[in-house]
């Protein structure tokens, strides 16, 4: 299946460059599918100078924040766009504990996860959010139930408009988002696909770009994790960690909770699709989009 790969990056051009293009490069991802994109010209210059220009398809100037790129990147594509999201500090990607993935690529585990969405009637899918093959060797290898889809690597079908599922709560400080957007999708769709054998190594607390230092994104991450709580108190509980980091963690639910239930309005991905409009994968056009 088509799908593009979109990569956030903000003042980590060499980071981008030595982590996240490389191990898609080794990983057989073409560059031809992917896009980088930045916060202003200023970063665009950066990145420009600092990372090879066939190392990917387009370099674009989006909006600062990683919320609100996210939602300009969904904007740019057209309803059924397969879109993969994937932070710029990715170090690797680990199919080795799977059965049905550890002799094949990256690019053939992505077209996998997209055919299983539309075969499940989900829109978004995503791998185990932490390394450790510990905690992934007994998992069942793909689950549909409430459970959480980490921001670093994710794909969504496509739905620029679809307000339901635009984030909210988390958009401002930009933390616990991928929670949100965990929620959002489960309760619009009634279930979200996770692959529990596959994970990925990144650093989450960088000292620089991204969404800042550890230490400074304490106190946001206490506010977001309270606020999803007050919204959304039957999908989980906040937790703190022994370093202070406070957490919304999710419950393992498998049914919407009943003041949900009549907002899953449609599960199947075929018929929303079959609706999205003809026009190229992306708005070529657009004034911010630079070879």
């Amino acid at each position: 299946m088509s799908y593009i790969v979109c990569v956030p990056s903000y003042k980590r051009a060499t980071v981008c460059k030595e982590k996240t293009l490389t191990m898609l490069k080794k990983n057989g991802v073409p560059a031809s599918k992917i896009n980088v994109y930045v916060a202003n010209d200023e970063e665009y210059a950066l990145y420009k100078e600092t990372i090879p220009s066939n190392m990917y398809n387009k370099l674009v100037v989006g909006i600062k924040g990683l919320v609100p790129q996210r939602q300009f990147i969904s904007e740019q594509f057209p309803e059924g766009k397969h879109i993969v999201f994937i932070d710029d500090d990715v170090e690797s990607v680990d199919l080795s504990l799977s059965p049905e993935f550890k002799k094949k690529t990256l690019d053939a585990f992505i077209n996998h996860a997209f055919k299983a969405a539309h075969d499940e009637g989900a829109y978004i899918w995503g791998i185990y959010p932490v390394f450790n093959p510990f905690f992934r060797k007994g998992r069942k290898e793909m689950t549909s139930h409430l459970t959480y889809i980490v921001g670093a690597f994710y794909g969504i079908i496509n739905r620029p408009k679809l307000k339901s599922i635009q984030l909210e709560i988390t958009k401002e400080n930009g933390q616990k988002e991928d929670v949100e957007r965990t929620i959002k999708y489960y309760i619009q769709d009634g279930k979200v696909l996770r692959f529990n054998k596959i994970g990925f190594t990144t650093k989450y607390y960088g000292k620089e770009g991204g969404l800042g230092t550890f230490e400074a994104r304490l106190a946001p991450m206490k506010e977001a994790s309270e606020r999803l709580l007050k919204e959304y108190p039957e999908f989980g509980k906040v937790t703190t960690r022994p370093s202070g980091m406070t957490e919304f963690t999710l419950k393992q639910l498998k049914e919407l909770p009943e003041r949900f239930g009549n907002k899953v309005l449609n599960t199947s991905v075929q018929a929303a699709t079959k609706k999205a409009p003809r026009k190229s994968a992306a708005k070529k056009t657009h004034k911010n989009s630079r070879k």
